[in-house]
């Protein structure tokens, strides 16, 4: 039995290299899509997905993107840290 998913949206935000509890709020987006795209998920539920997804982190093509905001993702982290200061890692 196969598994299908949908992407509700995609989204980036930097998580905090300092231990502790923190608070974040992810805002996420979708590809606009062409109008067929956008016919279909309306009949057929669904997004339009993006064909390469290295664009949600890496920010040089991101300026060419037609995208609709899809809400925001609000988490709640815990962070935790081991052997940073053995690596030399330093952390605010």
């Amino acid at each position: 039995m196969s598994r299908a998913f949908t992407i509700g949206g995609y989204g980036f935000c930097h998580v905090p290299t300092a231990p502790g509890q923190y608070e974040l709020d992810c805002p996420t987006w979708i590809p606009e899509g062409s109008v067929g795209e956008r016919i279909a998920a309306f009949f057929l539920g669904g997004n339009p997905r993006l064909k390469y997804e290295e664009v949600v982190y890496m920010p040089g093509d991101r300026f060419r993107l037609q995208t609709v905001a899809a809400g925001v993702v609000h988490m709640q982290l815990g962070v935790i840290v081991k052997d940073f200061e053995r690596n030399h890692v330093q952390f605010g």
